[in-house]
């Protein structure tokens, strides 16, 4: 499942209601775009499916911070619970997990395919 910048900004405006200043709208983009992306050049890796989808969103959003306040975390969590429901899963990763998924991601001791991987057994 695929979703789209006009969804982006519903999640942004149902879970962050306060409003925050988005002050690189770029991070959004890039994040939409990159969970969209079908291709895959390495061999061994695995098609692009949900958890790799929901792990994209996740690792943008927590590395290129949209939001011109400490609430960017909170918006990767909002989005990937949001993006893993919207596809049906109807397990959801709890609030400890997404953070330690973006603490990991923060500090560079994760990239989308490790998150993906943990995405698939939360």
């Amino acid at each position: 499942m695929k979703v789209d910048l006009a969804w982006a900004w519903v999640v942004l405006a149902q879970h962050l209601p306060s409003d925050p200043t988005v002050w690189d709208p770029s991070g959004i983009e890039a994040a939409i775009t990159r969970h969209a992306s079908d291709l895959v050049m390495a061999p061994e890796q695995r098609p692009h499916d949900t958890a790799w989808r929901a792990a994209a969103l996740l690792h943008t959003i927590t590395v290129c911070q949209p939001l011109d306040s400490p609430m960017n975390e909170f918006y990767a969590m909002a989005m990937t619970r949001s993006y893993l429901a919207a596809a049906g899963r109807t397990q959801l990763p709890g609030a400890v997990a997404l953070g330690d998924l973006i603490d990991d991601a923060k500090a560079g001791r994760a990239g989308v395919h490790d998150l993906a991987a943990a995405l698939r057994t939360t």
